[in-house]
């Protein structure tokens, strides 16, 4: 039997279709989110690896072709015969959060995903605002696409009470991290068997997004539950990463004229520090 395989058409289709699911009305317009990231079966990664670039243009065009379809139709066709030809543009309605789309790929770093599967979370990372402070992202939506068919789609609340598990419940969470950046204070759900910890960027992604000082890396630790169901963690900063006030080795350091990943076992209550400018306090969750 043929083993199912994911086509360059069903991920740019899973993009776009994201995109109109998690389109978020304001009063004056409508945002769609403005970054997507793409999780492939390790088996489809290799096979459209070289393709990405050419996805990647493709997803561009096909959601600015959709906010274009959505403006076009957002004012009355009477409407817009009326216009003046010298009056001044309509603002467009739809829009992106930040006015262009990244997108990226990466291999299923939790091995959930079967051959065929595209996975896509997408987030608004909304610009700083006048008066407002930093922007930060208000929403994430995940898409799971099988075989060319929708599977499932969650949409995660990630509001300034805290931020958003990777997952559907509490009851679902393996661990709970809790800290507070500059937007204030929150609680994070681990439900993935891995999470990238680091400082909120534009070209990076990031499980767990923190809006805090440049001394924290854009990509700072990953934090993982290990087949046997013990929690490790690993520091992939410039500036340290401490467990207990103890600090961490770091990974990818040459040793003994190689490279090498470092791992830190946790216990099931820890306090971690990145940088020495924020910490969170992790705490494994009841039967993970």
């Amino acid at each position: 039997m043929a083993r199912d395989r994911v086509s360059g058409r069903d991920v740019i289709l899973a993009i776009g279709e994201n995109m109109s699911q998690s389109l978020e009305p304001l009063v004056t317009k409508t945002i769609a989110p403005s970054l997507y990231q793409v999780y492939l079966h390790p088996d489809d990664y290799d096979h459209l690896r070289s393709l990405f670039g050419e996805l990647e243009s493709e997803a561009r065009a096909l959601l600015d072709g959709e906010l274009e379809r959505l403006n076009r139709g957002s004012s009355p066709a009477f409407a817009r015969m009326l216009r003046k030809k010298d009056a001044p543009p309509v603002p467009p309605r739809f829009v992106s959060a930040e006015g262009k789309w990244t997108i990226r790929f990466q291999e299923d770093p939790n091995g959930t995903l079967n051959p065929g599967d595209v996975e896509v979370v997408s987030e608004f990372s909304r610009p700083p605002e006048a008066g407002y402070g930093a922007g930060s992202k208000t929403q994430r939506i995940s898409t799971t696409r099988k075989f060319n068919q929708p599977q499932m789609t969650t949409k995660r609340d990630t509001a300034a009470v805290g931020a958003a598990s990777t997952g559907e419940s509490q009851g679902q969470a393996l661990a709970r991290l809790v800290y507070q950046d500059d937007r204030g204070r929150h609680t994070f759900l681990m439900t993935k068997e891995e999470i990238v910890i680091g400082r909120q960027a534009p070209d990076v992604w990031a499980d767990l997004s923190l809006d805090t000082s440049l001394d924290v890396s854009r990509e700072h630790a990953r934090l993982q539950r290990t087949a046997d169901g013990k929690f490790r963690i690993k520091d992939l900063s410039k500036l340290g990463t401490t467990v207990n006030g103890t600090p961490m080795p770091r990974s990818l350091e040459n040793a003994d004229g190689g490279v090498r990943d470092q791992w830190v076992d946790l216990p099931d209550k820890a306090r971690i520090g990145l940088a020495g400018v924020i910490y969170l306090d992790f705490e494994r969750m009841a039967g993970a």
